[in-house]
């Protein structure tokens, strides 16, 4: 009997052992699954902030390039009135140039002296 009992009592040791390893393997995962979780939050957090950040660039670049088209418009609209202009021109210099005489300068003749 004796030898009976110190088997089970051998044997509920060895049980008690792998239940204090089985914990203590628990708990060190739990604190490693923590500390990734830690991390994976920080990144996300900043990954926010990014985020945010590149979302106000786009908009000020958007409200760049509004103002940019509308000064190109702006732009063109001049270039194509000074381009007629200056066909209305060439054309009276040519004529001046057959008849001899200076002609009315045209409606879209740039005024002189330049305003």
């Amino acid at each position: 009997m004796v030898g009976g009992g110190q088997a089970d009592s051998k044997g509920g040791s060895d049980v008690r052992i792998a239940l204090i390893a089985a914990a203590l393997l628990a708990v060190v995962a739990v604190g490693g699954g923590w500390v990734l979780y830690s991390r994976n939050q920080g990144a996300h957090v900043e990954d926010q902030k990014k985020i945010a950040e590149l979302q106000q660039q786009i908009e000020t670049l958007r409200s760049e390039n509004a103002q940019l088209t509308e000064n190109l418009a702006k732009t063109q609209s001049e270039e194509e009135r000074l381009s007629a202009a200056n066909q209305d021109l060439s054309k009276a210099l040519a004529q001046a140039r057959l008849t001899g005489k200076i002609p009315p300068l045209p409606p879209s003749a740039l005024p002189y002296p330049p305003k």
